[in-house]
């Protein structure tokens, strides 16, 4: 898979997270790769993924949600449940 793992921009992680459940829809990806991949961009990358306000806080953040669809929302947020954030 052509997908990255660290992408510099919330846009970019969009793009990249709908090559990923794209993948994982047609059957080229597993459901293990798919959320380990969501795991290390929750993990790694909070600040692009996910959003401290807003309606649900701590959810998807507005751009992400905006690009990547709602089906798409959610399956990322069926594979994330149970994920918790570090605290710093």
């Amino acid at each position: 898979m052509d997908i990255l793992r660290n992408p510099t921009t919330v846009k970019l992680l969009a793009r990249q997270l709908i090559a990923a459940c794209d993948a994982y829809l047609s059957l080229r990806m597993t459901e293990k790769q798919l959320k380990e991949l969501l795991f290390h961009y929750a993990s790694h990358h909070p600040r692009k993924l996910f959003t401290l306000s807003g309606k649900p806080p701590g959810g998807l953040s507005p751009t992400v949600v905006n690009r990547i669809g709602k089906k798409r929302c959610d399956l990322i947020l069926l594979l994330l449940e149970g994920f918790q954030m570090k605290l710093l």
